[in-house]
């Protein structure tokens, strides 16, 4: 989907995708803070969908960060295990630790996507 084509629009959603709260939102993006307005505008088809085609790609983004953040960690810790010193073993260990919780989060998150896909696929609307 191509940005909005007011830049208004655009910028409201980019903030909501981007976590902001939804009055704070509809106030960056240069409107007067109004509740009822921000909501309406977030119902809206082409916001709603342009809202979660940016958080899908911010998703995407986030997975590739996951490989490199697994990868640094995984490179740290061999560096650190050929320590002697106790302290710096134990900075290994934990670095280790995060890398297999960062693994697990990430296999965690591709579990519930083929879970949804085939969910999905049994039951079509």
């Amino acid at each position: 989907m191509q940005p909005l084509p007011n830049f208004r629009y655009e910028a409201f959603a980019q903030a909501r995708a981007k976590g902001a709260r939804l009055e704070d939102a509809y106030e960056d993006a240069g409107f007067t803070p109004d509740r009822a307005n921000a909501s309406r505008l977030a119902a809206r088809p082409e916001i709603a969908d342009r809202i979660a085609e940016l958080r899908a790609e911010h998703a995407a983004s986030t997975t590739v960060s996951h490989d490199t953040a697994i990868g640094f960690l995984m490179e740290t810790y061999v560096a650190l295990r050929a320590s002697t010193d106790p302290r710096v073993l134990k900075e290994a260990r934990l670095t280790l630790q995060e890398a297999m919780r960062l693994r697990h989060e990430k296999a965690r998150e591709r579990d519930l996507e083929r879970e949804r896909i085939y969910t999905n696929l049994e039951n079509p609307k």
